[in-house]
């Protein structure tokens, strides 16, 4: 009879949400460890996956520079003063150039064409814009629509067929 009474008492110290029915709480996940923040290498494909995020910005000291990724050629350009670049290669039946003539680094071998697209100034912008060329114009990665004007980032990869420029803004050192 003292054992009754020894259970009752125990049952009765604990609370009524432990039964046995009751399901166990959920376990919370744990915060992951802390990530080692030093030297890390990273492959070609974690590159091109990572999205690129320049300024789009520039002042009235700020240069353009496309640097052609093959052979190295500059094109430079003041880009305050920017309307319209046309980007291309020479066209043998007017006998003139665009103001990037990608002639030398090869763009008739790489497929671009002789009005092959834009750059051009809008309300303190750069954009690229493609004239509907055959081979077609990338940002980055991702072709672009016919004219269809895109922002233009410091540190773009622009690509005209299979020709590769980087966009670099480069602030001057020259007074305003």
């Amino acid at each position: 009879m003292g054992t009754a009474t020894s259970d009752r008492r125990s049952a009765a110290n604990q609370p009524e949400h432990e039964t046995e029915n009751t399901p166990a709480a959920p376990t919370l996940p744990t915060a992951p460890p802390p990530r080692y923040m030093g030297t890390r290498h990273v492959s070609i494909a974690d590159e091109e996956s990572e999205p690129k995020w320049g300024t789009a910005h520039f002042g009235s000291r700020t240069e353009l520079i496309l640097i052609a990724r093959d052979n190295g050629q500059q094109f430079v350009f003041d880009a305050a003063t920017i309307d319209e670049l046309i980007i291309g290669r020479f066209d043998p039946d007017t006998n003139t150039s665009p103001p990037v003539d990608l002639e030398a680094a090869g763009g008739m071998e790489r497929g671009v064409s002789r009005r092959h697209a834009s750059i051009i100034r809008q309300e303190g912008l750069l954009y690229v814009s493609d004239h509907g060329s055959h081979n077609g114009t990338f940002l980055n990665g991702q072709r672009l629509v016919p004219r269809q004007p895109r922002i233009l980032r410091d540190g773009d990869d622009l690509r005209l067929a299979q020709l590769v420029l980087r966009v670099k803004f480069v602030r001057t050192n020259a007074a305003e």
